[in-house]
């Protein structure tokens, strides 16, 4: 079902996440106050629509009803101060579900304190990844699950290829489990204790972060 959604800031990220929201069937309101980046952005995005504003002014939001959104995302650039008058002025209008950016620990906490219902870190979490990228190739995606937890999605080590989950321990050795194995054009499958693996597979795997950061597929 579609729904209603405004992105306030329309930059590298918030252009990003307007074009991935329309692309899903989502009706988007994105605003910022460059009249120019707003152009340039009118043809990409024919479809949303594209408002040039300072949402930092009340009047302005409540004007263009984000009373009756479903959710708001605040990606301005590096205005701490417009970013957490702009969650606040979203949240006192009722606004149900609003994403803010933060650019550092101080900027996460006023946001949370002003209302914001999640608060996210774009250049933390890709430098986050990246690293654990360049630290183990071959990962493809990683999940936090709470503090302690993470799920990976990682390309077959060419180690593991020929084994078989019974043969690695990945459970005994690393308090890690194999959720998934997902082949070439396949969807995922449980895997079975006994299936070896096999080049180009894509495995899935859960456990502690601290077991995942430090897995080493040629030490198993």
């Amino acid at each position: 079902m579609s729904k209603q959604f405004a992105v306030i800031g329309m930059g590298r990220v918030g252009a990003s996440l307007a074009r991935t929201l329309d692309s899903l069937g989502h009706d988007v309101l994105g605003i910022d106050c460059d009249e120019d980046l707003i152009q340039n952005l009118s043809d990409e995005l024919p479809d949303a629509h594209l408002v040039t504003a300072d949402a930092t002014e009340g009047s302005v939001l409540r004007d263009l009803g984000l009373e009756q959104f479903d959710g708001a995302a605040v990606v301005i650039g590096e205005s701490v101060e417009a970013s957490v008058l702009v969650t606040l002025l979203l949240k006192d209008l009722g606004v149900p579900l609003v994403f803010s950016r933060a650019t550092g620990p101080l900027h996460v906490r006023v946001l949370e304190k002003v209302g914001a219902d999640h608060v996210i870190q774009p250049e933390k979490e890709f430098g986050e990844f990246l690293a654990r990228q360049m630290s183990l190739p071959g990962i493809q995606d990683y999940l936090e699950l709470g503090h302690d937890e993470a799920v990976i999605e990682m390309e077959m080590p060419s180690e593991w290829v020929g084994k078989s989950l019974a043969d690695l321990h990945l459970h005994r050795k690393k308090d890690l489990t194999v959720l998934a194995i997902k082949g070439e054009n396949k969807e995922g499958t449980l895997p079975r204790p006994d299936t070896p693996l096999q080049e180009g597979d894509i495995l899935v795997i859960g456990g502690p972060k601290k077991e995942l950061d430090k897995l080493d597929p040629s030490e198993l």
